[in-house]
């Protein structure tokens, strides 16, 4: 790959459009995407509030009070924009520690959209240190993969382990050596399919790929969070690292922590960390919550018709 392949999407923190699918999916893909959050925002507060972390850190906060009621803990996970600078990404994610402070929850940061500056890293790091708030780097494209952990190296310079982790996905050949890498440094590791292919591997098997990942921590003694909305995935991932001597977690991204994935929570006295996205850039997550509830994508996309915000 050359330096100019390898810097395509570096800082670009968007998930990539989801392949496949029906005419329900293919219809949200070219008819959603194509809005901004401005206008998407005000159809889906209206029709699915409950279900998105909205654009403000004051919104999402009133999320993460509601799940607290039911039970659940919480990471919140800032979306960012073009329309967002620098300066205004650092100060949403400062907010975010300091509002997280004392409620058991974290927050999870987007490398990519900071440049991975170590400067900045540290900077959060300090202000985590002081709030004894977790951070957690949110994984992109493999090409950032590098530059992310070197982040993780950073915020390990001012943080304990214990007040760092970072996202391995199961789609890359690489991620038992980064897992490897993450969890002898003593941070721990969200595993996750992947929404970013491997170049040198794309066919590669999404689940199989998850439970290696799984098979390879599972020996440590370090922090692990299974992050996936497959009922069978998570059920066979918690029963391999039942055999482990670590500390593990269940995490659902808000909007889609099924009833079936709550009561496999609840069968391994688990209480579940839901990611609430929050911001303008809240666009990618709103449309997976819709592919997941075709009734609530066609009331959506029916208002956006008949009664456009």
């Amino acid at each position: 790959m050359s330096v100019q392949e390898s810097q395509v999407g570096l800082y670009d923190t968007a998930p990539p459009a989801p392949q496949g699918g029906g005419r329900l999916k293919a219809f949200l893909k070219a008819g959603l995407t194509s809005l901004s959050s401005a206008v998407l925002l005000p159809v889906i507060r209206r029709v699915a509030g409950d279900r998105i972390g909205g654009e403000t850190l004051d919104e999402a906060w009133a999320v993460v009070r509601r799940l607290e009621a039911s039970g659940c803990r919480h990471s919140l996970g800032f979306w960012d924009t073009p329309a967002y600078t620098i300066d205004d990404i650092v100060g949403i994610y400062l907010a975010a520690i300091a509002r997280v402070r004392g409620s058991g929850g974290y927050v999870s940061i987007k490398p990519p959209a900071l440049r991975f500056d170590p400067a900045i890293a540290r900077r959060l790091a300090v202000a985590a240190r002081e709030a004894n708030v977790r951070l957690h780097c949110d994984s992109h494209g493999i090409n950032a993969a590098d530059l992310t952990l070197a982040f993780v190296d950073e915020l390990l310079r001012e943080l304990p382990p214990r007040l760092v982790s970072a996202t391995v996905p199961g789609r890359w050949a690489r991620s038992l050596d980064d897992a490897d890498r993450i969890m002898t440094r003593g941070a721990g590791v969200r595993v996750v399919k992947g929404e970013w292919p491997d170049p040198a591997d794309p066919a590669r098997d999404l689940r199989m790929g998850f439970l290696q990942v799984i098979d390879r921590v599972k020996p440590r003694k370090g922090a692990v969070a299974v992050a996936s909305h497959d009922p069978g995935l998570v059920a066979e991932a918690l029963r391999r690292l039942q055999e482990g001597p670590g500390h593990y977690a269940l995490e659902f991204i808000h909007g889609l922590q099924s009833p079936k994935l709550l009561d496999l929570a609840k069968a391994a006295d688990l209480v579940p960390t839901i990611y609430v996205p929050f911001g303008k850039g809240f666009v990618p997550s709103a449309l997976r919550v819709l592919r997941r509830n075709p009734s609530l994508a066609m009331d959506v996309l029916r208002r956006m018709v008949l009664r456009p915000a």
